[in-house]
């Protein structure tokens, strides 16, 4: 049974990932790699060149990561902002992943895995976050309270547990009482 709106206490925050420096160099590099790469990116690589500094400036700004006691919390984005949270419950894995680019630059990429993901296998995750200050230490501490969260309460069980023991005593009386009739 869920608590009231009114009752629940707000998340606690526990750690907040920070994004490095090294980031908008790799933004900035990728975004030229990929508007190069078109015919039509070859015409508009001049305007880029002239913004795109500014726009990696901004989208750097806004990448956040954080993680309370049952969530973790992802935003980015500037024009079309993003706010993703996963809930700790739903977490089945988290990856760390260098390809040959991210290495160039010294990044690594922290993928969060859900229960019930639509991705393909090897395809984009949604909770991808590329550089985040010590990633592995991060991947660790949500893991840690994955794991917390996942450890029920003995109470519950065991007044469930009586609950039932004391309905399936009271179906025995009455089908006792039925059988004398």
């Amino acid at each position: 049974m869920q608590e009231p709106i009114s009752q629940r206490t707000p998340p606690t925050l526990l750690l907040r990932g920070t994004f490095s420096q090294k980031l908008r160099i790799y933004l900035f590099c990728y975004c030229t790699a990929v508007i190069a790469a078109t015919v039509v990116g070859i015409l508009v690589l001049p305007i880029w060149l002239v913004i795109g500094p500014y726009w990696v400036k901004r989208y750097h700004a806004a990448l956040r990561c954080e993680v309370t006691d049952r969530n973790v919390v992802i935003g980015k984005g500037l024009l079309f902002r993003r706010e993703l949270t996963i809930p700790l419950d739903k977490i089945q894995d988290i990856s760390i992943r260098e390809g040959p680019l991210l290495s160039a630059f010294g990044l690594l990429q922290l993928r969060i895995e859900t229960a019930g993901q639509s991705s393909s296998p090897g395809g984009k995750s949604d909770a991808d976050l590329v550089d985040l200050i010590d990633a592995r230490t991060l991947r660790d501490r949500i893991l840690e309270q994955r794991d917390v969260l996942a450890v029920p309460d003995a109470a519950p069980i065991d007044s469930d547990r009586q609950i039932l023991t004391d309905m399936r005593d009271a179906l025995l009386r009455i089908e006792a009482l039925l059988a004398t009739r």
